[in-house]
């Protein structure tokens, strides 16, 4: 497995790592052949976060690895994709800052160590200097949830700066919000619980109309609760442009992608 990136690419990736982190604790790296899936799930497994790198957005991407049974045995040789688990921290410890990588790094390579217990990513900066980070390898399994975007009946497509502008309303401290789909309107309000004195408590709403979107696509009336935190970092950024929320009933999934340039997507799922 070796791919290269170069240029400002590696300063995206050092953006995505980082609005991972915000969620879990370990960064799943699967290479498949349509791109590099970057994934994270966090401790509940209610939110699971991924951004796809497609082939085109590195200068080279070779995502196979020798099947060790036929190595062993003699047989033909055969490629199958790499993918493993490995701590956040360590990842983040190589992409620290997305602004100085921008500036100074002008390649990344990424490759599988000789013991296959370690992934070795490799900076290459101006003036000759070289930074080589050997990662050791937690586990080789896949994480992928389990969702069906055809049981959506609602469609909204826009901008997060909308969204940013938006919960920027809401107390610093705020861990849960609620989101509405109710006729022509939208509403966001900090959650509340069921059993909680109204008179007791302060309630902050939003409302937003279909003129405020991209497109609005509402068949049924939803209301979903996620946690803002996690949300905030990898929905409503404006770093990556064209949100599109895909939502069902409460109780299920909520489904946000961002649609972005030189082969990059990014999507996030919450309960």
């Amino acid at each position: 497995m070796r791919l290269v990136v170069t240029g400002g690419n590696v300063s995206v990736i050092g953006r995505a790592i980082h609005a991972l982190s915000r969620i879990g604790e370990d960064c799943y790296l699967e290479a498949l052949d349509d791109g590099l899936a970057v994934r994270t799930v966090n401790s509940s497994r209610s939110a699971f976060a991924s951004f796809l790198f497609a082939p085109a957005f590195f200068q080279k991407y070779d995502p196979g690895i020798l099947n060790p049974a036929s190595e062993a045995d003699g047989s033909q040789s055969q490629k199958e994709n790499f993918r493993c688990k490995i701590g956040m921290k360590s990842v983040l410890g190589v992409f620290k800052s997305p602004v100085t990588l921008e500036k100074t790094v002008e390649k990344c390579k990424m490759a599988l160590g000789r013991g296959m217990d370690q992934l070795i990513i490799q900076l290459l900066c101006k003036f000759g200097i070289t930074k080589t980070h050997n990662l050791a390898i937690q586990d080789s399994e896949t994480l992928q949830a389990v969702y069906d975007k055809e049981l959506c009946p609602n469609t909204l497509r826009v901008q997060p700066k909308l969204l940013t502008d938006t919960v920027v309303h809401f107390p610093t401290n705020l861990e849960e919000v609620t989101l509405e789909v109710k006729g022509r309107r939208v509403y966001f309000r900090n959650y509340i619980e069921p059993d909680t004195d109204p008179r007791k408590t302060m309630q902050t709403e939003m409302v937003l109309t279909p003129m405020e979107f991209d497109e609005f696509s509402v068949k049924d009336q939803t209301e979903i609760t996620f946690c803002l935190k996690g949300a905030e970092v990898t929905v409503f950024r404006g770093q990556f442009p064209n949100l599109l929320g895909l939502l069902q009933k409460p109780g299920s999934p909520g489904r946000f992608t961002h649609g972005l340039p030189s082969g990059k997507r990014g999507c996030g799922a919450s309960a």
